[in-house]
């Protein structure tokens, strides 16, 4: 672009919203990219479209790969009308790098991969040395990111090979440390680490210490994953170093820990938002322990601030605690004693505010020991506030129905400590998760509830409550007791409901065995990936060594055959391409898997009959597909109805990012190339009323009978399918629109094409 005096206006403005991007003022950039834009009006310019670019890297950075890609395709459509030069041409390649960020980014990896692909012939065409290594580094990252190894390491060694010809040490620096992520991914740990120490020592070198400083913690971790314990320590400390030397007053490491910042902030996005107070906090914490307190007090403020515009709620007040708290101590580091008794006295206030209401005619303490997690993605986990405190149960408490029936939660333990209180230890806690703009909270409680002044009653009650009597049976056996410690004893009842020590939802034993099995309720083996691949290769299965063995015929009779094909067929991918579901398969999938497939008449009533087997006929799991992409159906959640073989909208126009998010991080990026997710969902009451409680295994039975059904289904359609389980119940729970004191998701099949 020719620029003259009248011109001069738009170079200026275009390095400051650049400026305000690189630093990670993202709004402000865009509203400067958005006013050029105005003033350059709509006539086609190359101005116009490099300006486009560039708001479409702002859309990138905040999470809206959707208005990235229609900035940038705006783009190149300018550059279409114009006539061509080799300068439209570069701007072109630069424009179909973005392109395949942005749709990296929303988790279309073959067009992605096809604009990765356009960008790097149009630097070949260039002879432009630097831009083929940057094409190619993206490449390798994508295909690393789709698990093809093989071609993600070709593609960065080509790039480290171009950066090295080029003398560009911090490009290269960047090259050698992807290539070790590959190496990584590859466990070829070797060569892992000396990719990462040479990416070390270059940015070491080159005074980046921040950079080396992640390098040695991708050490550090490849040391943990690898078995290394005699290297952990090294590489750790280096780390640390790095890191401490980064944070001096010069202004030079001030502003590389800036621009550090920002990059994680850009992951949460500009909007005031849970998850950037989470950061921010976090940051705060950072750069007060590396002695940086204007930063930290910089930080922790902008997040109080935050928080402040957020609506109010009992995790908001937790995080609102421990920044007031943080601040104070950041205040005093530094001698601003008034402003840390300030930020002290409101922590306190946070922490004091709870309800006061009628006393109970005896004490109840309820000692909790809290922790939270913050969620981001697949690799940012930041460990959130650990409180413990004891509260007064003030809370006026309606007592249960006669016709309930009480009783002690499994794994709920009593005794009567040395004050002669009677407590109980509720070690199962099931988490409550909350969904927050880019955040995902989990709180974890253990609890303990102490009443006292009424032990004597208490143990009576506690003996009495045998799951199958109910409140006024169990006070019937008490006719000595005078009415008004018959009173007492159901407000002791209604308190112990009330803060979860007792069970009067009539099913206890269904209700901990469904609560006990969601992820993150009970702790998991603890295996690192090494160990998880030697525990499924070991070929430890059950054997008798010492009987006699009997061969198995491997022949296959011609009846057979078609179902024995399909059976050798079926493999549980994680690769799925984001593409559509034609609308006859789907229909085929659930008509075929689920579908009613007779009737039979019993006492005379008719009961139709489906693909899967039933404990006695009852059908107790709902089948809900999540329409993700099919064609000919909007995307939202419904409801099959086998009875009548139709799908009721639900959820209508359901955002996919929504049930991504329900996702466990390291399963959403498999959930988002997904067409579809068929979530099966349990109806506890109705096998219960046949079989009892035991009649949960039953139910988890039917799920796994429809889960096969729907594999074996879209494998002989020639899809991909698998049962799919890693989510947040709570929120896959609320998306489906289920009422959870009835039905609660149980299983999914995620069906959809994987990727060639």
């Amino acid at each position: 672009m020719n620029v003259d005096g009248s011109q001069a206006w738009y170079v200026a403005e275009g390095q400051r919203g650049q400026q305000l991007l690189d630093r990670g003022e993202v709004s402000q950039a865009t509203e400067v990219f958005e006013a050029i834009l105005t003033r350059l009006g709509e006539t086609p310019s190359y101005g116009r479209a490099a300006i486009l670019g560039r708001l479409a890297r702002c859309f990138h950075v905040t999470g809206h790969p959707d208005l990235a890609v229609r900035h940038v395709r705006e783009a190149m459509d300018v550059i279409g009308r114009l006539a061509p030069t080799d300068g439209l041409k570069s701007l072109r390649g630069t424009l179909r790098s973005e392109l395949g960020d942005a749709l990296r980014a929303g988790g279309q990896y073959d067009d992605a991969r096809k604009a990765y692909e356009a960008a790097l012939r149009i630097a070949e065409e260039l002879n432009d040395l630097r831009g083929q290594g940057v094409d190619l580094g993206r490449l390798g990252a994508l295909a690393l990111t789709e698990g093809k190894l093989d071609e993600a390491l070709a593609c960065q060694q080509r790039a480290l090979r171009l950066f090295r010809q080029l003398h560009e040490p911090d490009m290269e620096a960047a090259a050698w440390h992807q290539c070790g992520k590959v190496y990584r991914a590859r466990q070829q740990w070797d060569e892992a680490e000396r990719h990462y120490q040479e990416a070390a020592r270059i940015s070491e070198e080159r005074g980046h210490l921040a950079a080396a400083a992640q390098t040695w913690n991708q050490l550090d971790l490849l040391a943990r994953e690898a078995g290394r314990p005699e290297t952990m320590e090294a590489w750790n400390r280096k780390a640390l170093e790095a890191l401490a030397i980064s944070q001096n007053p010069d202004p030079a490491a001030a502003e590389i820990w800036k621009r550090v910042m920002f990059v994680n902030l850009a992951r949460v996005g500009e909007p005031p938002s849970y998850g950037r107070a989470v950061i921010l906090w976090q940051l705060g914490r950072c750069f007060h322990v590396g002695r940086r307190p204007d930063l930290a007090i910089r930080c922790a403020r902008e997040a109080i601030g935050i928080l402040a515009t957020l609506p109010s709620s009992d995790g908001l007040a937790t995080l609102g605690r421990s920044l007031q708290s943080d601040l104070g101590d950041m205040l005093r580091a530094i001698g601003q004693d008034a402003g840390a008794r300030e930020a002290y006295n409101a922590a306190l206030e946070l922490a004091e505010k709870l309800p006061q209401n009628e006393a109970l005619p005896f004490e109840v303490t309820i000692d909790e020991e809290v922790t939270i997690d913050y969620v981001f993605d697949t690799d940012l986990l930041v460990d959130g506030p650990r409180e413990r405190k004891a509260i007064a149960w003030t809370e006026e408490t309606a007592c249960p129905a006669d016709d309930v029936h009480p009783m002690l939660l499994p794994c709920t333990r009593t005794w009567s400590d040395d004050e002669g209180a009677v407590r109980f230890s509720l070690s199962l806690e099931e988490p409550i998760v909350e969904r927050h703009s880019g955040c995902t909270v989990i709180r974890r409680t253990h609890r303990e509830l102490a009443v006292s002044g009424i032990s004597s009653i208490l143990w009576r009650l506690i003996q009495a409550m045998d799951g199958t009597s109910t409140v006024a049976e169990m006070l019937a056996r008490f006719p000595d007791l005078p009415a008004s410690e018959r009173a007492v004893a159901a407000k002791a009842l209604a308190v112990l409901a009330a803060t979860g020590a007792i069970d009067v939802s009539g099913r206890p034993v269904g209700r901990f065995l469904h609560v006990a099995t969601k992820k993150g309720v009970l702790p998991a083996g603890g295996l690192e990936r090494g160990e998880v691949l030697e525990l499924a290769t070991d070929g430890n299965y059950r054997a008798y060594p010492h009987a006699r063995r009997i061969a198995v015929s491997r022949s296959v009779p011609d009846r057979l055959q078609p179902f024995h094909t399909l059976t050798r067929a079926r493999r549980s991918r994680r690769d799925y391409g984001g593409l559509a579901l034609d609308r006859g398969e789907f229909d085929a999938l659930l008509n075929t898997a689920c579908g009613v497939t007779g009737a039979m008449p019993w006492a005379g009533r008719e009961v139709k009959l489906r693909a899967y087997p039933s404990s006695g006929a009852l059908y107790a799991v709902e089948i809900y597909p999540v329409v993700l992409r099919v064609e000919g159906l909007e995307r939202a959640v419904y409801h099959f109805r086998a009875v009548d073989n139709v799908l009721e909208v639900v959820n209508a126009g359901i955002d996919p990012a929504r049930i991504v998010g329900a996702a466990l991080p390291v399963e959403r990026e498999m959930v988002a190339g997904a067409a579809a997710l068929f979530g099966l969902a349990g109806c506890f009451r109705r096998h219960e009323r046949k079989y009892g409680q035991g009649g949960y295994r039953m139910l988890v039975a039917e799920a796994g009978h429809i889960s096969q059904n729907l594999v074996l289904a879209a494998t002989a359609l020639g899809l991909s399918a698998r049962p799919f389980g890693g989510v947040f119940d709570d929120l896959l729970n609320q998306d489906l629109g289920l009422n959870c004191l009835e039905e609660q998701f149980l299983v999914g099949v995620l069906v959809g094409h994987a990727r060639d």
